[in-house]
């Protein structure tokens, strides 16, 4: 890769709210440090600033969730290696059924892996840096506290990310690649080639709508532990409803794409109002704006009916019966997307 195409992709990497989170992150490691040696006869506080760095380098949104994850898995690790100092001491083995000690404890909790791990590295501390009379595993949950209460009044209640961008950006990406899928399936269509049929079917099949559902998870806990974006929980619920709408495309895309298989199987060309409707169909997905939405979704529907008049194959069916589909969750999403968009106008006045 060229020198200019690498600073290129470096900086779309470098949007401008990666660089907000990324000054957050470096600010919440300062604060942590000077908060932290506020304390008396804490000596260098060293794990304050990376408990907030650790807590802040988290993706949006799952940033507080990370700072309580944080401390939970530091409390754990240093309540074991105390315990295992004050029972045998220090030493290699020492470290070892510590170790396996707070990784059990926290699976055995059902815990994340970022409380996994920090139990067992602080587990680990404690035993290793024990000088006899120090204060270490006190220190060290001083630190994490201090840290993670840091990152969390950043995350939360500082800078909360906006819960309604968050799962419309993803909302897009999959709308983008739903309906790029139905484009190569019309292609296969009009050129009649199965091959071609068979690479869209896997294309349409390769959509996921992980991304979304996570998205909307996250923004769900957002507006609900973030108070400056809990006014937007309404919000968030009716674009749960849009994110419905296109979870049920993508399976409905399914159904267009297999059909789409029995048209080019070699039987004779496709009919011309298969390509059509499908081509429709992917207008429908992209369509943002209500009312283009709605124009969409009924030139779809009109494309299907125009199917089945001109060919009434177990394929066409399938491929109308799939477009018609597309076309009502549009329909449903435009509607989601209107109150969202009233209740946001509401929220303003």
């Amino acid at each position: 890769m060229r020198l200019s195409e690498r600073l290129l992709a470096a900086r779309e990497r470098l949007t401008p709210s990666v660089l907000g989170q990324l000054l957050e992150t470096a600010a919440a490691a300062g604060i942590a440090w000077e908060l932290a040696l506020q304390l008396p006869d804490h000596g260098t506080p060293f794990f304050a600033p990376i408990a907030a760095a650790i807590a802040l380098g988290a993706e949006q949104g799952k940033r507080g969730r990370q700072a309580m994850e944080m401390m939970e898995g530091v409390a754990l690790g240093i309540l074991v290696g105390a315990a295992l100092l004050a029972i045998a001491g220090a030493g290699w083995w020492q470290i070892v059924v510590g170790t396996l000690v707070a990784i059990l404890l926290a699976t055995a909790a059902g815990a994340t892996p970022m409380i996994r791990n920090q139990a067992a590295a602080s587990a680990i501390l404690v035993v290793a840096l024990h000088r006899p009379g120090s204060d270490l595993a006190i220190q060290r949950l001083e630190d994490a506290l201090i840290g993670g209460a840091v990152a969390i009044v950043i995350a939360r209640f500082l800078f909360p990310i906006d819960p309604v961008e968050l799962v419309r950006n993803e909302a897009r990406a999959l709308r983008s690649s739903l309906a790029t899928a139905l484009d190569d399936v019309a292609a296969a269509l009009e050129a009649d080639d199965h091959e071609r049929a068979e690479a869209a079917l896997e294309k349409v099949f390769a959509v996921d709508d992980h991304r979304l559902m996570q998205a909307l998870v996250t923004a769900r806990d957002v507006v609900e532990k973030a108070p400056r974006r809990r006014p937007m929980r309404r919000r968030v619920e009716k674009l749960g409803e849009l994110y419905r709408e296109l979870e049920a495309s993508v399976y409905d895309a399914h159904a267009i794409a297999t059909g789409a298989m029995r048209l080019t199987d070699g039987a004779g060309p496709p009919p011309p109002e298969a390509a059509l409707a499908v081509g429709r169909a992917a207008t429908a997905v992209r369509a943002i704006e209500p009312d283009e939405a709605r124009a969409a979704a009924e030139a779809t529907r009109e494309a299907a009916r125009g199917l089945r008049a001109a060919d009434d194959s177990l394929g066409a069916g399938v491929v109308a019966h799939g477009a018609v589909g597309v076309a009502e969750h549009t329909l449903r999403a435009a509607e989601a997307r209107e109150e969202e968009r009233k209740l946001a106008a509401k929220r303003r006045l």
